[in-house]
């Protein structure tokens, strides 16, 4: 029996430990927020706040939560007590460009008007040309060989465009990281001002962080970078030296 004790203990003093955390996320104005990420930093559990902004994650006295809302800073508490928590997220300012006000109607009319008149087709909201790829020449029955297709392939083009291409993408990408998740967290994490963009590329190596950039999940991309952060600082200690 007394043998049994020490484990009787542990387990007692797991089931007291071990619980789950309930609260509501909100913004500073106490407007309910949902689709919040919320995670456990020790267990890496993931949830998210309901329609009602409540939330509930395992966790145990001392566990670190955050909570990730694109738009807002991200926010984190440190478990304390099994009361309700309250956790407010601050909108992050976004910048407002010139507004200018028109007839939307007589605009899109007009638009419409002159598109019908010209025989033109709507375009595309990002219109691009798309680089030649003279494998799929060959595999259409009957195969096509396209004279432009094989200079545009000879001459290089086509690999400048997919390098154009990828390069505006990873731009909007980081300036959608930008916007969305303030600077305050990364200067929290040990990363200088003129070193964000260095962690950026550095964190976008990880094909998850490189996912979540391009899906712009605010939620998931701030998971994963945390992840990236200790690595860098790392590598920036060894280059400093």
């Amino acid at each position: 029996m007394k043998t049994c004790l020490p484990l009787l203990f542990v387990l007692i003093s797991g089931l007291i430990l071990s619980q789950n955390i309930s609260g509501k996320v909100m913004s500073e104005d106490e407007v309910l927020i949902p689709k919040t990420l919320i995670v456990n930093m020790r267990t890496n559990e993931k949830t998210y706040s309901d329609s009602q902004g409540s939330f509930t994650i395992s966790a145990k006295m001392g566990d670190e939560i955050r909570f990730a809302k694109e738009r807002y800073k991200l926010a984190k508490i440190l478990i304390t007590n099994s009361d309700q928590q309250t956790v407010r997220l601050e909108k992050i300012p976004q910048e407002i460009e010139e507004v200018r006000f028109i007839n939307k109607n007589i605009v899109q009319s007009q638009e419409e008007g002159l598109r019908t008149s010209i025989g033109l087709p709507k375009g595309p909201e990002k219109p691009r040309e798309k680089p030649v790829d003279l494998k799929d020449d060959f595999l259409r029955i009957p195969p096509i060989v396209s004279i432009q297709n094989i200079y545009n392939a000879i001459s290089g083009k086509s690999r400048r465009l997919k390098r154009l291409y990828k390069y505006e993408d990873l731009q909007e990408g980081l300036s959608w990281i930008r916007n969305n998740i303030d600077y305050q967290y990364f200067a929290d994490a040990g990363i200088p001002a003129e070193k964000m963009n260095d962690f950026l590329m550095f964190a976008l190596r990880d094909e998850r962080v490189l996912m979540y950039m391009k899906a712009k999940n605010i939620g998931g991309i701030t998971v994963e970078m945390d992840r990236q952060i200790d690595p860098y600082l790392e590598v920036l200690a060894v280059s400093r030296k």
